[in-house]
């Protein structure tokens, strides 16, 4: 029999009090299915945006779903109780679902908030890095030494580079990560392009890498346990269907998206911050699910794209066990997903 996880039992004592509280405080209406999203504490609106415009603009309401997000200490604390079915969906990276395998703390990506690799390398533009090669022997400032090289490894052994041919430094999250490396103490960051869009807008010059193997594999969605996707599989589609409609309404209706996002988000907000948020996501649609919003397979996750970076991490060491491709991913909610008509979102008004 396999042995109780102590982080299980730490964070569901911690969380399940609030979580009971707040679901008698705001209990669902009796029409409405209640679905939990578990999300690591520092978890920025941004990365978070396709949830909150699902929200604001009533997607959610419009299927019948009651979904509360609860903030934990970390996306891993997240993915553990997911995979533990205390929550029901964890937006996250797949690699938290290839981490859990070997500790059986099971999640499969069914809806990807992306349509690419999100991770991407970034130097500064007056950089003498031009190529991903030219990394070698170069400082890689990431999140945190033991979480991220899987999410960016996979791009640099692409061009033959291995753990050993650079050095990793920890940089932590947003201003502090961009301090380190606009005041050069890194060379490169190997991030979430969501974390670089608000610089970029604000007028941070970057190069910026792409995984060139897996450029159009989206390693960043939405997890559930097998138990999860198999018990409340309606709601489960549900859910898919009110994300690709938040993802086609920033690709056709951007302003709405923006209002509907800083209105779920709680805080008050200006005009000015509806054009920043406008301005992030015309850096950042042709990342979205709904780059082409005449696809009936936006927010599909690929399961060949996905063996292939299991295969690339393997191959760089990187991965020290096997992992089934099935086992962290599944297209089967794709159909229902995209079964709405686009115009009805094209067409909406305030």
């Amino acid at each position: 029999m396999a042995m109780a996880n102590p982080l299980f039992h730490l964070v569901r004592n911690a969380v399940l009090g609030a979580s009971a509280m707040l679901l008698l405080a705001q209990g669902p209406a009796a029409a409405d299915d209640v679905l939990s999203v578990y999300l690591g504490a520092h978890t920025p609106p941004l990365m978070n945006a396709l949830n909150l415009i699902a929200q604001g603009a009533g997607f959610y309401k419009d299927e019948h779903l009651n979904v509360t997000t609860y903030r934990v200490p970390r996306a891993h604390a997240a993915a553990v109780l997911c995979a533990h079915k205390e929550g029901n969906i964890c937006p996250m990276g797949i690699e938290e679902a290839i981490a859990g395998y070997p500790r059986g703390d099971s999640l499969k990506m069914f809806l990807t908030r992306a349509s690419k690799f999100g991770y991407v390398i970034a130097v500064l533009d007056s950089s003498p890095v031009k190529t991903l090669a030219q990394v070698k022997g170069k400082i890689i400032g990431v999140h945190g030494l033991t979480s991220d090289v899987s999410n960016f490894g996979g791009a640099l052994a692409s061009v033959g580079l291995k753990p050993g041919d650079y050095s990793l430094v920890p940089i932590g999250m947003e201003d502090a990560a961009i301090n380190q490396l606009t005041s050069g103490k890194v060379q490169v960051v190997a991030l979430p392009l969501y974390e670089l869009i608000p610089y970029l807008v604000g007028g941070l010059k970057l190069r910026i890498f792409h995984n060139p193997t897996l450029e159009n594999a989206a390693n960043a969605g939405y997890l559930a346990s097998p138990a999860t996707l198999k018990n409340k599989r309606d709601d489960i589609a549900r859910f898919s269907r009110a994300i690709v409609k938040a993802a086609l309404l920033v690709r056709t209706q951007p302003e709405f998206a923006a209002r509907a996002l800083l209105k779920a988000n709680g805080a008050p907000f200006t005009e000015a911050d509806v054009k920043r948020k406008m301005a992030e996501f015309a850096v950042w649609q042709d990342f979205l699910p709904a780059a082409d919003p005449n696809s009936h397979r936006i927010g599909t996750p690929s399961v060949t794209g996905m063996g292939t970076y299991l295969k690339i991490l393997k191959g760089a060491g990187i991965l020290k066990y096997d992992v089934p491709v099935s086992a962290i991913v599944t297209d089967e909610f794709s159909a229902a997903a995209n079964d709405f008509d686009h115009k009805t979102v094209e067409t909406m008004t305030k």
